[in-house]
């Protein structure tokens, strides 16, 4: 057989496996469906509960140390609350670590100097549980009122113009109400 007919055979293989492939599973909670509260811990291991702050759109980036592209994201996430400016005060980002070693998550924080909020879901109850993550890293838009926004799925520079763009239009109108913390509450 010639090195070409091979080629080609090949080629035709590949194609044809290629659409035997299985899409991927859907996401477990849609855009517009409600976000129950999660129970997640923080990085030293205590239960908290991670729900939307009023006025706020809460951002939650799941990620892990042992994924390149969530490390090579994690530095522009960083930026994008001091690019967002005056509009930062309108968003909660917090990181949610699927590491099962939570030292490792906070190392990792520490040494890139990542200073916004890191929890940890080392079970992925809440990964996989409540959201289906498919992609590392992935990250889930939930508005005030507790639905789900948007979802970005995979490695983005966070703090490009187009991505600043894409994360205002989401953003909750402005309120008269004081700057609040994220709800985190033990338990």
């Amino acid at each position: 057989m010639s090195w070409r007919r091979v080629m080609g055979v090949v080629l035709l293989l590949a194609i044809g496996l290629s659409g035997c492939e299985e899409p991927p599973p859907p996401l477990k909670v849609r855009i517009g469906q409600a976000v129950p509260p999660l129970a997640v811990q923080d990085l030293l291991q205590h239960p908290v509960t991670l729900r939307p702050t009023p006025g706020k759109l809460l951002v939650i980036n799941v990620w892990a140390t042992w994924c390149a592209p969530c490390r090579d994201e994690m530095p522009s996430l960083q930026r994008l609350q001091q690019a967002l400016g005056a509009d930062a005060a309108r968003m909660e980002l917090v990181g949610l670590s699927v590491d099962q070693d939570a030292h490792v998550a906070r190392e990792y924080l520490i040494e890139h100097r990542i200073s916004f909020p890191s929890l940890l879901d080392r079970n992925f109850a809440t990964a996989n549980g409540v959201f289906g993550v498919r992609v590392f890293p992935s990250t889930f838009f939930v508005a005030p009122d507790g639905t789900l926004r948007h979802v970005i799925e995979g490695w983005r520079d966070w703090d490009t113009p187009e991505m600043l763009a894409e994360i205002r239009a989401l953003l909750p109108e402005t309120s008269a109400e004081p700057a609040q913390k994220p709800q985190l509450s033990e338990g």
